[in-house]
């Protein structure tokens, strides 16, 4: 029986890399949701946005870094078929 190997799980490792970016747009929908501004108390307009913003560029490049890997991975393994 032959050891799994990047070469056999290739495309299964780049759906996983997108799968992380999905979760992680879902993850910044749940905290801007969480993150809106009420009349009661809580967070006003002025945290909100910045809250939404800080958090979105570190989600924006978690999710670049993740997408282009899945992209070298789809090839590699395309590459070897």
């Amino acid at each position: 029986m032959q050891r799994p190997t990047m070469k056999t799980h290739g495309h299964l490792a780049a759906l996983g890399a997108l799968g992380v970016s999905a979760g992680s747009l879902a993850l910044y929908g749940l905290l801007f949701w969480i993150a809106t501004p009420t009349a009661t108390g809580g967070i006003d307009e002025v945290h909100a946005m910045i809250t939404r913003v800080s958090v979105a560029v570190i989600i924006a490049a978690l999710v670049a870094v993740h997408v282009v890997f899945a992209l070298q991975l789809f090839n590699y393994a395309k590459a070897n078929r």
